[in-house]
């Protein structure tokens, strides 16, 4: 089973390749997925999101200001941009169990 730090990895890896089935591999089934805008439960729900979320990715420069794994919680914070995003600071905490991604909360502010 991978633990906390090799899900985060192998997470941000799925999302370069743009490909929303490659990062639904890290969620757990009944993972809660948790933004500003809505709350999604289960893999159907967070797959639609990744779907819409990660064309605008393409040629996404990431720049982490601070990752940390704690046990179970991985915590993210960075920034970055692209021709679409400009995203000025951004955070994400995942609590992973198992292997997968159980809870995930996201929070960008994009100009």
């Amino acid at each position: 089973m991978k633990k906390p730090q090799e899900v985060f990895e192998s997470h941000m890896k799925a999302v370069d390749t743009l490909n929303p089935s490659k990062v639904m591999e890290d969620y757990a089934d009944d993972a809660i997925f948790v933004t500003p805008d809505h709350t999604y439960k289960g893999k159907t729900e967070i797959f639609n999101f990744y779907k819409e979320f990660l064309p605008n990715f393409a040629g996404f420069n990431f720049i982490t200001i601070k990752q940390e794994t704690f046990d179970t919680i991985v915590y993210f914070v960075w920034n970055g941009k692209n021709e679409h995003l400009n995203i000025q600071l951004a955070t994400d905490t995942y609590i992973i169990e198992n292997g997968k991604i159980k809870q995930h909360t996201f929070v960008a502010v994009n100009n």
